[in-house]
């Protein structure tokens, strides 16, 4: 199977020991130049909930990464910058970092002064859009970022409403917010009556049962469905204990652990890996082909020329056997 542009991950913290949030101009680096072993050819490197100094800090590292990737000619791009925090409900944060938690209404000036000091690099935002100033924000922004509701206790009217001024998106759906119930159809609810809605799902078997997969994959657009890895530094790596914004996190057979009770944190999943599960789950293979690649440029309204002989091909079982950038072959773990 053929992927036209490669895999485009559009939600990812970290990988290979590196992490956004590090504000690591090297990290950032590291991390497109050893992406594409996983087939990944552009991404958007994601923030945890960390202080607005170090988003600033995380801003001030993509461009200097950017500009010194622009003529390597086997890294994966760097498309922009997605902002899982700081707009998210405490309540429902996860191993995001409480403290750090803002409401839209505080939060009201943050894309702005991120746009004069980086302009074009903020793409995504997070939100949960019952907090204070929820849909005032997504009004005042929604025309300029992608906005995607996340880390919520939006029940269905809530998340409808947010759709109504301007929200576009749901990250990684079902994981940091309420399920969908028979009384309580909550954000996935919402996003099945609308059918215009992004969504974002983790396709691990672990964030979501691979029932639950295959039918969101029945239910939702074709066009809307975006795969993600949420994939933290652990990514890559052997088991062991990795940092994750302030939190500890065990990493150990293809899970992650928070927490007393063990809880997800991320994951260390990659899109190759999810490639190959969605085809073992029953997907059609051009469905994997949309929710991989193509889908996740539209969201970022990015024609997927810009990406040109660049394509990655898996084997019958859905094995990653080559990427292609440029029209050369990476080798750094695939040969030719």
């Amino acid at each position: 199977m053929k992927i036209p542009c490669g895999f485009i991950d559009t939600h990812i913290h970290g990988c290979f020991g590196e992490d956004m949030s590090d504000h690591s101009t090297k990290g950032l680096i590291k991390m497109a130049r050893l992406l594409p072993k996983f087939g990944v050819t552009a991404f958007c490197p994601t923030t945890m909930t960390i202080s607005r100094d170090d988003i600033y800090r995380c801003f001030e590292a993509f461009m200097n990464a950017s500009e010194a990737l622009k003529d390597d000619p086997l890294s994966a791009v760097l498309m922009g910058i997605h902002l899982e925090g700081p707009i998210l409900n405490p309540e429902m944060a996860g191993v995001q970092a409480e403290q750090y938690c803002m409401s839209p209404e505080e939060a009201m000036d943050l894309p702005a002064s991120l746009e004069e000091r980086f302009p074009g690099v903020l793409k995504i935002i997070d939100i949960a859009p019952e907090l204070d100033g929820g849909y005032e924000f997504i009004k005042e922004y929604s025309d300029k970022y992608v906005i995607s509701l996340a880390h919520t206790k939006a029940d269905y009217d809530t998340a409808m409403k947010a759709f109504e001024c301007g929200a576009s998106s749901v990250t990684h759906v079902l994981n940091a917010m309420g399920g969908c119930g028979k009384r309580d159809p909550g954000v996935l609810g919402a996003v099945c009556d609308r059918g215009d809605i992004r969504t974002e799902i983790i396709c691990d078997g672990i964030h979501i049962d691979p029932t639950v997969i295959r039918m969101l994959f029945k239910v939702l657009p074709e066009d809307k469905i975006v795969v993600v890895s949420d994939a933290m530094r652990g990514a890559g790596m052997p088991d062991g204990m990795y940092r994750l914004g302030n939190a500890d996190v065990m990493c150990k057979g293809g899970r992650t652990y928070f927490g007393p009770a063990g809880n997800l944190a991320g994951s260390v999943t990659d899109m190759a890996s999810e490639a190959s599960n969605l085809l073992r789950f029953g997907i059609d293979p051009s469905l994997i082909v949309r929710s991989c690649s193509s889908n996740p440029l539209k969201t970022l309204h990015i024609d997927d020329g810009f990406l040109s002989d660049t394509y990655v091909e898996l084997d019958e079982g859905g094995r990653l056997v080559r990427t292609v950038i440029k029209g050369k072959n990476y080798k750094g773990v695939l040969e030719p």
